[in-house]
């Protein structure tokens, strides 16, 4: 677990949290990947946080997504936070067929 603390990629609260947060689109434990980039990463969402993420100067939900082993980035990151418009769910068949890619 150490290692995976280890390798979170840091975060900034925003200056105000509001008093209603947005509805979570997906839920822990549910695998997405990220679908806007050729070789998309993939894995399981193992946290949600409200944020400011300071790369892009954007507030919001951010998920922690733990990658799969057989994910492409897998190898120079454990895990990476999506923002909800750039992750989309995968099925059980989906899974396995990305699995199956880079095995």
């Amino acid at each position: 677990m150490s290692d995976i603390l280890a390798q979170i990629p840091p975060v900034a609260l925003p200056e105000v949290i509001p008093s209603n947060l947005p509805q979570q689109k997906f839920s822990l434990g549910e695998w997405v990947r990220w679908f806007q980039v050729p070789n998309a990463d993939f894995g399981c969402i193992i946290g949600v946080i409200y944020t400011h993420q300071a790369s892009c100067i954007a507030t919001g939900l951010h998920y922690l997504v733990l990658l799969d082993e057989h994910s492409p980035s897998r190898e120079i990151c454990i895990c990476d936070f999506a923002f909800e418009e750039d992750i989309e769910p995968l099925d059980q068949s989906s899974l396995e067929q990305l699995r199956g890619n880079y095995v």
